[in-house]
């Protein structure tokens, strides 16, 4: 469903990057999509969640493991997109863009390592799992960030 695709999302909030020649790799892109999760939930609070997917609690913070299998080929360089990726992302509704441009522009001059120690916070939603699983990497539910939490925890920092 295009409307709850995490992939197109992040599409058309890289392409932001690149339109203003700003570079964006998987470790930033991880944090922002999971930023922006929490934020659209709170700016439709009558929504339990957006993506199907969940975010896992991993060492340099949350994981979406559809982000992480689509652009872990670009390690630690900046992500560059197709005509057809960026084409993708336009697809997405003028709400969520509207949103993601807000993330755009909060985040656009944050490094990757500062949006890591944002969710590596004390209490955070990752914190908290990642501190119940021995701070180890793993798979399945008991590494997933609760998203309710996260909205709420993302509320109290940002302000919505």
């Amino acid at each position: 469903m295009l409307e709850n695709n995490i992939i197109y999302d992040a599409y058309y909030l890289i392409n932001k990057f690149n339109e203003e020649k700003k570079q964006v790799t998987n470790m930033q892109i991880q944090k922002l999509m999971y930023f922006f999760e929490a934020y659209y939930l709170n700016i439709h609070p009558e929504v339990d969640k957006l993506y199907d997917c969940n975010f896992n609690a991993w060492a340099f913070g949350p994981v979406s493991i559809p982000l992480y299998k689509e652009f872990r080929k670009f390690g630690n360089s900046a992500i560059e997109l197709t005509e057809k990726n960026k084409s993708d992302g336009e697809k997405i509704s003028e709400d969520k863009k509207k949103l993601l441009n807000n993330i755009f522009e909060v985040f656009k001059e944050v490094p990757a390592m500062v949006l890591v120690q944002i969710t590596h916070m004390d209490d955070s939603p990752w914190s908290k799992v990642w501190k119940a699983n021995g701070e180890k990497v793993g798979y399945g539910a008991n590494t997933y960030i609760n998203k309710q939490e996260t909205k709420e925890w993302f509320k109290d920092i940002f302000g919505k």
